[in-house]
């Protein structure tokens, strides 16, 4: 069984609609456009390892290291969980590796939203399917607090969920005014990790918004949810940089994502709404 992911692909929209009903705040777009079809992101620079912009990251102890060769064809399908460690690292060390996070606003999470969510997604879960949700909130001046949990309609397999009529979510957050902060999904049979299209599609979130963070829920696994985001640097940029043409596959060793509950996003004892398009 491979890695889980979410995908998210509307069905029946094409690039002049979308334009057009989402002018100004439409989700972020996944920055690996062979599994999207949203078009080729934004000219990135070709990220070189060995010279960091950077000025207040100290830099790798040693040389920058070779990618990693790619994962060998399974015959069904993803990788298995011995290519994990190939796939995704995270970062061991958040003050080293992520030193932008001292700048990040704090974000406000409620703290019944995962037991909610797992509850929400129990049933496809005994399936062994995905459940995706949107997290959505207020900015608050000094910081962000989630309000709301959008559980949008979707069809899912048991490594990816896919958003289905994305125009309803972009009514919903325009009309009561919401930001998106953060996404949450399900790994119904796998470990708590980010995999590789984990992370492409957080950079959208993320290019877009900071503070944005990214849930995973691994019931049958333990831990049984964790909380991150990709480092910057150097994980968002090699995740924006990266051209792969294969879904699963590996990318440089570097410490791509780390623990955001460690560091901006806090669980509070805060009211949830939660609405489900699905019904």
């Amino acid at each position: 069984m491979g890695p889980a992911s979410l995908l998210f692909v509307p069905e029946s929209s094409s690039a002049s609609s979308s334009s057009s009903l989402y002018p100004s705040n439409a989700l972020p777009r996944p920055s690996q456009p062979s599994q999207y079809p949203y078009g080729p992101p934004a000219p990135q620079h070709q990220h070189n390892t060995s010279i960091s912009p950077y000025p207040g990251y100290p830099g790798p102890s040693r040389n920058a290291p070779p990618i990693p060769p790619s994962v060998p064809p399974h015959p069904t399908g993803p990788p298995r969980p011995d290519d994990i460690s190939r796939i995704s690292r995270p970062a061991n060390a958040t003050a080293r590796a992520d030193p932008v996070v001292g700048e990040l606003k704090n974000v406000s999470v409620p703290r019944d939203c995962l037991p909610k969510f797992l509850s929400i997604a129990a049933l496809n879960t005994s399936r062994n399917r995905e459940t995706c949700g949107l997290l959505l909130g207020k900015d608050k001046g000094h910081k962000f607090t989630v309000t709301t949990l959008l559980i949008p309609k979707q069809h899912s397999t048991s490594d990816t969920c896919t958003m289905d009529e994305e125009e309803l979510v972009m009514m919903f957050t325009e009309e009561r005014s919401l930001i998106t902060l953060g996404w949450i999904h399900t790994h119904p049979s796998q470990s708590c990790f980010m995999s590789s299209v984990d992370l492409h599609t957080h950079s959208g979130f993320q290019r877009m918004l900071p503070e944005s963070f990214a849930v995973v829920c691994a019931p049958k696994s333990t831990p049984n949810f964790g909380i991150f985001r990709l480092t910057d640097p150097p994980g968002l940029q090699t995740i924006l940089d990266c051209n792969a043409k294969e879904a699963f596959h590996p990318h440089p060793d570097l410490p791509i994502y780390t623990d955001a509950d460690k560091g901006h996003v806090q669980m509070r004892d805060l009211p949830l709404e939660i609405v489900d398009l699905r019904s």
